[in-house]
């Protein structure tokens, strides 16, 4: 019996009903990141290629922001970054899931994710790849490598949103040139079977016929995450589940459905509590300070964490346990030394960016000039949020709090972190003093982010994308529930497991884009080369 509901397969399709077939070496499930990386790398060594994609080709949306996490490329050598130790690399990987992710995958992905980026950008223009900004390069004196024994890297690829999408396209069209053939407008509805064996998937198209496709070599579930099923949201992020009340805490993904497929097929889930970008976390300042370190305080104005350890989800992590009401981070007029003391991670601020510095700026000064209101600011999520600007600490404390005892306790508590940050040594938190900056020089500044286990809002209890899925084993087969690999099936990217912990943390941005490339490039690189020794 299925564990949960959404677990129960439908009927099969009858035979009958089959009004085309075809057939090829690896058959695809899903036209995004990984799923056209496997697509090209399987058909540029040898492999016949379909792909299976229930978005049309005219509207596809591709997830992520432009940002691609990556190590030891040409393209960050051509840029004067020195390389990264594998070992060091993977290790702190280990700590941040707290061992969760499998070692060997883990390894492979950092072994290959430069020179999956370089292949990445290789159909790009000189004057398209001369565009892909560096992130954090050069890195201030001040940037923090290792904060609380985790560690991060600069030199992300910051490529924006249309460019990213135009290289997956450029992708594509390679694989077409190939041989490949992309079935838009199609949804996969099954996995066909034989003696234990994934052989193929029935999926129907636009116009409502089911297609059968055999698969010689394997069947790649690349069809995404679960963000957009809220029962599997409810059923598998536990933690998620239990900090939010009511209220629609799911994300802008997909449905689950290949997932959903995989368990129907007989493979087994990673165990929960399954990671996301967010639902477990909150935290002011996403987007506009990013993940700089400054005081926050809860809606009782008092301060309630280390602020930077380590990253800064795990910095997050207690703010999703303060009371319902805003958080708010602090600083003054010297935050932009603050921010050079950032470790690299998702949602960091990028200093090195004229345009995230002046976006700051212009924040900073419409909030001087706004006279005591709030200035909204939109992040790249949709989600607005209050900036206030005062001249002393007093003022600030009677624009973010209505109590009198709420703003004494504020005004307490940033008294009492001048005092520590005047003493070098957080008592109170542990913060590395690295990162303890007093906020004396007006004006002051608030950020808030309204955390409600009630109303989940964006980067507070409300997810972006899942990052869990299928138990996958280092070659990326899904196993079943005895833990073998079940011959001829696959998951890569979002669909799979194995990859992060109870939450998506990173030692650099843009670590999901990457893995999902470098993952399905390497899949589709094995799978065409399976079976060519024996002449199979």
């Amino acid at each position: 019996m299925a564990r949960f509901q959404w677990m129960e397969a439908p009927e099969k399709v009858p035979e009958e009903k089959i009004a085309e077939r075809f057939s090829a070496d690896i058959v695809v499930i899903g036209a995004g990141h990984a799923g056209t990386a496997a697509a090209r790398a399987a058909s540029e060594n040898g492999a016949s290629v379909l792909v299976i994609e229930q978005q049309s080709e005219e509207k596809q949306w591709i997830l992520g922001v432009g940002e691609i996490g990556h190590i030891n490329s040409e393209w960050q050598k051509s840029h004067g970054l020195p390389p990264v130790d594998i070992d060091e690399f993977v290790n702190d990987w280990q700590l941040r899931t707290g061992s969760r992710s499998d070692y060997r995958l883990i390894r492979k992905y950092a072994e290959n994710c430069g020179s999956a980026f370089d292949w990445f950008i290789e159909p790009l223009t000189e004057e398209e790849k001369a565009s892909i900004h560096p992130m954090l390069t050069p890195p201030d004196p001040a940037f923090s490598y290792c904060l609380n024994g985790l560690r991060s890297w600069p030199g992300s690829a910051n490529m924006g949103i249309k460019l990213q999408d135009k290289a997956v396209k450029l992708s594509r069209e390679i694989a077409r040139k190939n041989g490949t053939v992309f079935f838009f407008d199609t949804r996969a509805c099954e996995l066909t079977k034989e003696n234990g064996s994934v052989t193929g998937v029935i999926a129907r198209g636009k116009d409502g016929r089911y297609l059968s496709f055999c698969a010689k070599k394997g069947v790649i579930l690349a069809a995404g995450d679960y963000s957009g099923n809220a029962e599997m949201c409810r059923d598998l992020l536990a933690e998620a589940d239990d900090l939010a009340d009511d209220g629609d805490f799911t994300g802008h993904g997909w449905d689950g459905s290949g997932i959903r497929m995989g368990v129907w097929a007989g493979g087994r889930l990673e165990p929960r509590s399954h990671a996301a970008m967010g639902g477990n976390y909150s935290f002011p300042g996403f987007d506009l300070i990013g993940s700089t370190a400054v005081l926050r305080v809860n809606c009782h104005g008092e301060r309630y964490s280390n602020e930077g350890f380590g990253t800064h989800i795990f910095a997050a992590f207690p703010g999703a346990r303060q009371p319902n009401g805003m958080l708010w981070g602090v600083f003054d007029s010297t935050i932009f030394e603050e921010v050079k003391w950032q470790a690299a991670n998702h949602a960091v601020f990028d200093y090195t960016d004229q345009k995230e510095t002046e976006k700051l700026l212009h924040a900073m000064k419409q909030a001087a000039e706004a006279d005591g209101k709030s200035v909204q600011i939109m992040d790249k999520a949709g989600a607005v949020r209050p900036l206030y600007c005062a001249d002393t600490i007093d003022d600030l404390s009677v624009l973010l709090f209505d109590d009198p005892e709420d703003r004494n306790r504020f005004i307490k508590s940033v008294q009492r972190y001048n005092e520590i940050c005047d003493l070098g040594k957080d008592p109170d938190f542990g913060k590395d003093k690295r990162l303890l900056h007093p906020i004396r020089k007006a004006p002051f500044f608030a950020c808030g982010n309204r955390k409600d286990s009630h109303k989940p809002g964006g980067q507070s209890l409300k997810i972006l994308v899942t990052v869990s899925g299928l138990l996958i084993n280092e070659f990326q087969q899904v196993l079943g529930q005895d833990f073998e690999p079940i011959p001829g099936l696959y998951a890569t990217g979002n669909c799979s497991g194995c990859r992060f912990g109870t939450a998506y943390t990173t030692s650099l941005p843009g670590q999901s884009i990457s893995i999902a490339q470098t993952l399905g490039r390497v899949l589709g690189m094995e799978l065409a080369e399976r079976g060519k020794k024996s002449g199979k």
